[in-house]
């Protein structure tokens, strides 16, 4: 009924409401904007997401692109904040989908292969969890005032260490981000063409009430132009990251709600995933909004805040 139109869900007959309520059986949150902002959750939406986990027997899952915590790390949040998933695989992040996605590459053997890390150190917490090395991650590593490009190129890309067994470059975002890394990482991925080259997401910027930053795709599409690559992106709105919970029959795409806050990710990820999605105004985009954004996936269905999901619940 609401599918391929966007729709106001507070213009609804109560019975529609209740019948769209009864096309899914799966809930995917989003989170940043979304039901939280750092550690303090959005008014209503812990409610909402247990109730319908809880009363109306929805699973609940929360997908994010934030890189810079474990699962675990996010689970133990959505735990403090009130949110009562049934455990921490009911998170699912670029950290996490980066390690089920090197254990289930041929190419890569976690027995041998170690992955450098241009990025955060929770990429690395997560892999050590998984018995994986790597290297850098949170490091500095720039050019001394004193050094030259060649002298720091001579003195660390001869050596037959700097790739050997290394069988994967992982991208995160960075705030040390700099020559140095990104030498290193198109260094690994020309000598070594069975790297594997991921990126925990995509997003160019993210945005703040008084300025915005560069986000994680500023950094890597450096690498990508001077190794000539394309990196794999861990994060919405690739479908990939759904294909293990798809496999293992934890959802069903055409039965499965996506809930989030911005077109291009969240709402796109629905649309390359055939899922249903509902946006919240509690972000960058609000109803009155959309029509100038018609070049990006629009919602089956809108609200201005989650909470306002509560009384049809």
């Amino acid at each position: 009924m609401l599918k391929g139109s966007s729709t106001q869900l507070l213009d609804l007959k109560i019975e529609q409401v209740s019948s769209w309520l009864q096309s899914f059986d799966t809930v995917l949150s989003d989170c940043d904007g979304t039901i939280w902002n750092d550690d303090i959750a959005i008014e209503g939406a812990v409610e909402v997401l247990n109730t319908l986990q809880n009363r109306l027997n929805k699973k609940v899952y929360l997908i994010t692109n934030n890189g810079l915590k474990t699962r675990r790390e996010l689970f133990e949040r959505a735990q403090r904040l009130g949110f009562q998933l049934p455990n921490e695989h009911h998170i699912i992040s670029p950290t996490s989908t980066i390690v089920d996605y090197l254990l289930g590459n041929e190419r890569f053997d976690s027995k041998k292969h170690k992955v450098y890390v241009v990025g955060n150190a929770a990429i690395a917490r997560e892999l050590k969890a998984q018995n994986i090395d790597s290297f850098r991650a949170g490091e500095r590593d720039e050019l001394a005032p004193t050094d030259k490009w060649q002298d720091f190129a001579l003195r660390e890309f001869t050596k037959e260490e700097a790739t050997v067994n290394v069988g994967a470059v992982v991208v995160g975002w960075d705030e040390h981000f700099s020559y140095c890394k990104m030498a290193r990482a198109c260094h690994i991925l020309c000598s070594n063409k069975n790297a594997a080259f991921l990126v925990t997401n995509k997003d160019a910027v993210h945005k703040y009430p008084n300025f915005h930053i560069p986000g994680t795709a500023a950094f890597v599409s450096g690498i990508e132009a001077c190794a000539e690559i394309d990196a794999l992106e861990m994060g919405k709105p690739n479908p990939l990251v759904l294909e293990p919970y798809i496999k293992n029959g934890d959802l069903i795409p055409e039965r499965t709600l996506m809930i989030g806050d911005c077109l291009k990710i969240d709402v796109g990820f629905a649309r390359n995933c055939n899922m249903h999605s509902l946006l919240v105004g509690t972000g960058s985009y609000q109803l009155d909004t959309l029509a100038k954004h018609q070049s990006l996936a629009q919602p089956d269905v809108y609200l201005p805040k989650l909470a306002d999901l509560l009384p049809y619940l």
